[in-house]
Parts: C-alpha cells; structure tokens; sequence
C-alpha cells in the first residue's frame, strides 16, 4: 500500500509541475528536478535499480520518440546523426577520459574513462525537455532527436568496456570494437524483428476478426518492453532494440486504416510521454538530495578543501564536454563545406549561433545518472571501486549544470533567429492542408461524374458533391496567397468553423438535459457522446 502511494503523489506532482511551469515560465525539467529534491525530503525515495529504470522507462520513451520520428529528415540526416551518435562519443569518452584524470589525478584513468562514458551520451528526453518551447530550426532539432536516440547505446557500450578494464585490469581494443558492432547491430536487428513479426502478426488477426484498436494498442504499448528484454536476454543493446522497434513501428503502421486506432493510439502516446518525462525528472530530483549527503565524506576521504571544489570540477567537466561538442561539431561543417565547395564551388559561413545551440543542447540526464549508479562497488579482488561516490556525484553535477546551461542559454541563442520560409513548420502544414484538399476535390469530380449509376439518388449526390467542393475551394482560397481575398476567407472560415463548434455542443447540451430527465439511457448515449467529441476536437484543430 505504501508504494502504490507513493507512485500516486509522484503522478500528481507531475500534473502539478506541469500547471506550475506554465504559471512560473521556469523551463518544466527544473522544476521537476525541484519537486523531487522537495518530495525527497518526505522519505519518498525507494531506490533506484538502473535496470529496472532503463527498462521501465527510458525503452519506451525512446520508442515513442524513434516512432514519432520522421522518416524523411532521418534519412536525409543518417550521416550527421551517425557521426554525432558514435563518433562524438568515442571523440568524447577517450578526451574526457583523461582531462578527468588529468584535473582529479585520484580517479584511475580506467575509472575516468567509465565516468566519460557515462557522460558522453546526451538524453532524448532532456533534450526534448530543455528546448521545449524555444524555436529552433527543425533540421537541428531533427538532428539533436536522432543523436540522443542513438548514442545512448553507444555510450552505455563504451562504458561497458570501461568497467571491464576497471574492475579486471585487462582491455583489448580489437575485442571491443568486435562487441561494440556485435551488440549493437545486433540490437538493431532484433528490435525490428520483434516490432515486425508482432505488428504483422497483429494485421493477420485483424483480417481472421475484424478491427481490435483496444487489443491493438495494447499490444503496441508492450512492444518496447518486449524489444527491450528480447535484445538484452542475447546480451545486446535493449536500448537500440526498443528504437529499432519504434522506427520499424512507424514504417509498418503508416496504412493503418482504422481511424478509431490512431485517434486512441496517439492520445495514449501523449499521455504515456507526458508522464514518463515527468517521472524521469522527479525520479532524478529524488536520488539527488542522497548523493548531496555524501560530499562531506568525499571530500574528507579525496582530500579536497571544501564542497565548492567538487562544484568547480562538475563545473569544468561540464564546459569541457561543451567544448568537445563544439569542436567536433565545427570541425563536421567544415569538412563538409570543403567537401561542397569542391563540387560547386561556393563558400559558406559557419553558423555561429547555431552551432553555440548545438553547444549547449548537449544536456545529460537520466540514463546518466542510471549508468553512474550501476558502478560496481569492488573490483575483482574486493577492494572498493576507486572514486565510485565522486563520479556519482560529479554526474550529477554535469546533469544539472547542463540543465541549466540548455534552458537559460538556448533561450538566448536562439532569441530573434528566422526559420528560413522552407523549413517553417506552419508553412509545411498550411501546404499539406491546401495538397490534401485538392486531392479531396479531385475525388469529388470523380464522384460526380459516376453519380448517374445511383439512378434516383444521383441528384441528391450531385447536391452533396457540390457542396463539399464549394467547403473544399473556400478552405484552400483561405489558406492561399496573403491578399485581402485570403483575410477575408479565412475570417469566413473560422465563422463557420465557430457556428459549427456551437451546433454541436448544443447537440450535447440536449442529450445530456434527455439523460438527466431519465428520458435516454446513458450508457446507450456513450457511443453518440463520443463521437461528438471526437468531431468537436477535430473542428478545434483545423
């Protein structure tokens, strides 16, 4: 009873902070971190198993995450999202690696190296909820997304190896490389193995029953948990397994024709995205406070001269993995404008604010902090791991100081940057919108040409074909051109689109007056409520 709970006051703390930070402005992720330090003070904390968190937590977000992700740009960047995915790890595990034992000489540098593999990756869900909000251009953000899905593997591999030589003394550069490919092609691989013989495997029984959206999503709620356990079971990467799943997820479930589904599906997806994020960073604040408590002895037994020593060296290993960034990231564009330079012969500038943006959305989070945690406490012979608590507690350091740095500084980095009309999100939508009804209005004269083999009914389908052109014609004139035409088509459009909102809430107002007056029965009415939600919900989104 006590964790069923404390899980219920963790829920609510996520609404809560979430209704918080939209009265404060201050950037969600703070906030949460805030309410767990708060909440930790209660003795809410149970402890946190690494495992069970990457498998509970990060394996599904990364899934919705990856079967969210769009196709196209995935594609178009693949390069970029690989060289920042794997080589910018490796760049940052071996220089990382030693500046930490170079600036804390008491860390062995095997132990460094597991520290910077652990700090190495950066968090798709930190990201994600560090620049909320910001405008940021969406081929960045693009690339920023699929880095973070990807490296976490990447980094948990490296750090993998690490405590190996750490813990046994040994290390063979030729065995490791051999692993790294192994497991994590190996992860890829099966995730979408298991995504595609269980969604396949879904549509043979839809076609054997009919539609099943409940049963449906239900499954599709279970595939990163089965993704996940199916790779690490052979000893491969859960984590790319579980993406695997979501890029196979979105590949596969694109046709899927039962509106019914998708509707519920997504509705679901934001929800389960919007809580697990939550979670992950209050779930973060608490584990907090109790590494807090061990810098007294850290300091006494690495003999620093104060906690404010511990602070400058999350400090400076916060700004060199920065600088890391920035270099490896310079040195990409360069190379890749020299590259294009050669072809065509044009010369470009290096966009300086957006590569200070990529700087700085370099933030670590929770898997962070779970990989850190993992930290064996002996080595082989039993004595204690060297540095366990430090690094502990220096990762969380460059967890908050990356935080921080992401939501203060993006802000101001990207304050007054022009999207380039191209890459506008609205524009790509408004083009959508005016696409598909033309596509709608093609079908219509189509329609009315084969109206005549309705025999009596084909003037009442001309009447109807003829009105749903007319409402097709108005909605592309309001979303084209920028002339007074288009301002005053669009004012007649939200019109309608307001006296429709209205006729149906008074369609529910009397349903709703008929059950109450005992005249309809409620649960009959479901059905008809439900469906004049979903219209009322459609309208408001167009």
């Amino acid at each position: 009873m006590e964790q069923l709970t404390i899980i219920l006051i963790l829920l609510f703390a996520v609404a809560l902070s979430r209704v918080t930070s939209l009265v404060s402005r201050i950037p969600l992720p703070l906030l949460q971190i805030l309410f767990g330090i708060i909440l930790g003070q209660f003795h809410l904390h149970r402890g946190l198993d690494p495992s069970v968190f990457l498998l509970l937590f990060i394996a599904p977000l990364l899934f919705v995450e990856a079967y969210r992700f769009p196709r196209a740009e995935f594609l178009s960047l693949r390069k970029p999202i690989l060289q920042m995915a794997v080589g910018l790890v490796l760049f940052t595990v071996i220089s990382a690696g030693y500046f930490i034992h170079w600036i804390i000489p008491g860390i062995p540098l095997a132990a460094s190296f597991a520290l910077a593999a652990v700090l190495s990756p950066t968090d798709a869900v930190a990201v994600a909820g560090s620049t909320k909000g910001i405008k940021m251009p969406a081929r960045l953000m693009h690339l920023l997304e699929g880095e973070a899905l990807l490296n976490d593997a990447s980094g948990l591999v490296c750090f993998r190896f690490a405590i190996a030589a750490a813990v046994t003394g040994t290390f063979s550069p030729g065995a490791a490389t051999l692993t790294f490919i192994e497991v994590s092609v190996g992860g890829l691989i099966a995730g979408a193995v298991i995504a595609y013989l269980v969604l396949r495997g879904d549509k043979w029984v839809e076609k054997l029953i009919g539609p099943h959206s409940s049963a449906r999503i239900l499954i599709f709620l279970l595939l990163p948990f089965a993704a996940y356990l199916f790779a690490e079971h052979f000893h491969l990467s859960g984590i790319l397994s579980a993406v695997a799943a979501g890029f196979m997820s979105n590949w596969m479930l694109q046709d899927v024709r039962e509106a019914e589904a998708r509707i519920k599906s997504e509705a679901i997806l934001d929800m389960v995205e919007f809580t697990f994020n939550g979670l992950i960073f209050i779930l973060l604040g608490l584990e907090l406070p109790l590494i807090w408590k061990e810098i007294p002895n850290i300091v006494a037994k690495e003999g620093f001269h104060s906690s404010w020593q511990l602070a400058g060296f999350a400090l400076s290993i916060t700004l060199f993995l920065g600088v890391l960034r920035f270099v490896w990231t310079w040195s990409s564009l360069k190379w890749s404008f020299y590259r294009q330079r050669r072809n065509d012969g044009l010369r470009k500038r290096t966009p300086k604010r957006l590569l200070a943006a990529t700087m700085l959305s370099g933030v670590r989070g929770a898997v962070t902090l779970a990989a850190a945690l993992s930290i064996p406490l002996t080595l082989s012979d039993g004595t204690a791991f060297p540095g366990r608590n430090l690094a502990i507690l220096l990762a969380a350091g460059v967890i908050v100081f990356s935080l921080l740095a992401a939501s203060f500084g993006l802000p101001l980095v990207m304050h007054g940057l022009e999207e380039p009309p191209e890459a506008s999100i609205e524009t790509q939508r408004r083009r959508a919108r005016i696409a598909a009804a033309e596509a709608a209005l093609r079908m219509l004269e189509q329609a009315e040409k084969e109206a005549s083999q309705y025999g009596d009914a084909a003037d009442g389908i001309g009447a109807i074909t003829a009105k749903l052109t007319d409402y097709y014609r108005r909605r592309i004139e309001a979303l084209s051109g920028t002339d007074e035409n288009h301002y005053k088509a669009l004012t007649l459009r939200n019109a309608e689109r307001q006296i429709r909102l209205e006729a149906l809430r008074a369609e529910r107002a009397e349903i709703k007056r008929l059950i109450q007056d005992r005249v309809l029965d409620q649960k009959a009415m479901r059905p008809i409520m439900n469906k004049l939600d979903t219209m009322e919900a459609t309208l408001q989104n167009t």
